[in-house]
């Protein structure tokens, strides 16, 4: 799975109301302890949609972990 991991649990509410203007498909979830051992949410998105998000979060300025692929206990930073 793909999962936007960001600065803080602000920016990523923030994320989720914008995405969610333009109807983008994405879930909250938890971040994934492989991202981050502290608590926190993070965006679920499909692979494909990769190029988009990273548009809308440059034009609406949201500062984010990473981008990151997550498989089980591991994960590998896209961007």
């Amino acid at each position: 799975m793909i999962v936007i991991s960001f600065e803080s649990t602000n920016y990523a509410m923030l994320a989720d109301k914008y995405f969610d203007e333009i109807n983008f498909q994405k879930m909250v979830v938890p971040t994934p302890r492989a991202i981050s051992n502290s608590c926190g949410i993070s965006l679920r998105i499909n692979k494909e949609d990769i190029e988009k998000a990273k548009v809308l979060i440059q034009e609406k300025h949201i500062k984010i972990k990473g981008i990151f692929e997550v498989d089980k206990n591991t994960a590998v930073q896209l961007l």
